[in-house]
């Protein structure tokens, strides 16, 4: 009878493994790609959502023109001229530019992001530091600000050097910066660029978006996907930059927005653009099935109110520092979270206006998900003394105030008793006087 309990158990386990071991497989190769390496981030915070070698370093090919747009949008008026008074011959990708011709930094800008123009990259690069050296000096100095620290350029536009590299994290993290130019996301997210004809170049010049995730449809442009053939083309993406070279193979920047949730992707080293796409696409998929993003506070909304000692104020308002925010599992209940509030204890004037006067912890589950600094609305000034020295007499604490009170009804009511005595007394006094006064008139 013990082995048949022991056999009926055993068969149970192995029916639970079969039933459940396939969903899990299932999952595992939803997030699986063919790429060496790759990585999906929430935009909005940074967080990492997917991973793969994302910090090994690798050759970026064209993505490197996504820095390179970074410092010009941070750096180059875009409606100043850029005229090539030299001859200008980059290889790869190019747009050609001739000795004579004229561009705006917008107009190249644009070239070099949807063109992906090689050409354009060291010509903004001369216009804005004067050579392709210190231009590069730049890139590296502001990639490491902006958290790419396994990088470094030796170009702007990314042909082959094997001390030119990034990894996908760092990709991202410069992308996230670039996002937040509005006229970066514009041109990203544009089909078709067309350049009037100039005098060295008699013809209009019209380039169509590397990124055929914007236009991609049929033929050849298909991929397998979810086991049946899709086109390249995603209507919820809007960028962001591709790159190929021998070295590095086909690399791709990508930006999805859904229900007002965008996600990034990279990926690099793929070795044939079906491989790219779909790699990006599932990426970018699986942000926008798996979780979601939530407001923790507002910056335009007062969390408390919070009194000064010796302010001419006597409190002041406590605001969010930033709009914070947190991503979460998509099934995740957002009710569930707890915010606990810490204010800094003695608060005494002068406060300056931004000041952190506390900080707000949100929990979820019981784990710590995101922290924010509370900080003054305005200035508060310091009071004169003798403000500070009539401040005690003209705003008693309450509960001095309340024993005052109480003292005085209490010295009211004595006053009362009193005064009702001495009435009693003064009658009785009258009354007698009265009585004595009448007897000794009796006997006169």
């Amino acid at each position: 009878m013990k082995y048949r309990y022991r056999y009926l158990s055993t068969m149970i386990i192995v029916a639970l493994i079969v039933i459940f071991i396939p969903s899990i497989v299932l999952a595992q190769d939803a997030l699986a790609i063919e790429a060496p390496n790759g990585i999906l981030i929430d935009y909005e915070t940074g967080k990492v959502l997917f991973d793969k070698n994302a910090h090994k370093r690798s050759y970026p090919a064209s993505t490197t023109k996504i820095m390179t747009a970074v410092l010009v949008l941070e750096n180059a008026d875009l409606n100043d001229r850029v005229t090539i008074d030299y001859d200008l011959y980059v290889d790869g990708s190019s747009m050609f530019l001739l000795k004579g011709e004229s561009f705006t930094v917008e107009e190249l800008l644009r070239a070099l992001l949807i063109k992906s123009a090689n050409d354009c990259a060291e010509a903004l690069a001369i216009h804005i530091s004067g050579s392709v050296e210190k231009f590069v000096g730049m890139m590296n100095k502001r990639a490491k600000e902006l958290g790419a620290l396994n990088t470094n350029f030796t170009n702007p536009h990314g042909l082959p050097d094997p001390d030119h590299v990034t990894t996908a994290y760092d990709l991202a993290m410069i992308a996230k910066h670039a996002m937040t130019f509005d006229l970066f996301r514009e041109i990203v997210s544009t089909t078709m660029l067309s350049l009037n004809a100039t005098e060295q170049t008699p013809e209009t010049r019209i380039y169509r978006n590397t990124n055929k995730f914007l236009w991609a449809k049929g033929g050849a442009n298909t991929m397998v996907y979810n086991k049946q053939y899709t086109d390249f083309k995603y209507d919820i993406i809007d960028g962001i930059k591709t790159g190929y070279t021998g070295q590095a193979k086909h690399c791709l920047v990508s930006t999805g927005s859904k229900n007002n949730y965008r996600v990034i992707s990279v990926i690099l080293g793929a070795e044939n653009e079906s491989i790219l796409y779909r790699d990006s696409r599932t990426l970018i998929d699986y942000g926008h099935n798996n979780f979601k993003l939530v407001q923790l506070s507002d910056k335009n909304s007062p969390q408390l109110s919070v009194d000064i000692k010796n302010g001419k104020d006597a409190n002041v308002d406590l605001f969010a520092k930033v709009d914070k925010f947190v991503v979460l599992p998509i099934n995740k209940d957002t009710g569930d979270i707890i915010e606990n509030i810490a204010v800094n204890k003695n608060i005494k004037a002068p406060i300056s206006r931004g000041q952190v006067l506390g900080r707000v912890f949100y929990f979820s589950d019981n784990e710590p998900v995101g922290e924010v600094d509370l900080i003054a609305k305005n200035d508060v000034e310091k009071k004169g003394l003798s403000q500070r020295l009539l401040y005690p007499l003209l705003n008693p604490p309450k509960p001095l105030v309340i024993c005052i009170c109480i003292f005085l009804l209490w010295q009211i009511f004595v006053a009362y008793l009193r005064i009702k005595k001495r009435r009693r007394r003064k009658f009785a006094y009258r009354k007698g006087a009265t009585t004595y006064t009448f007897n000794k008139n009796l006997f006169k």
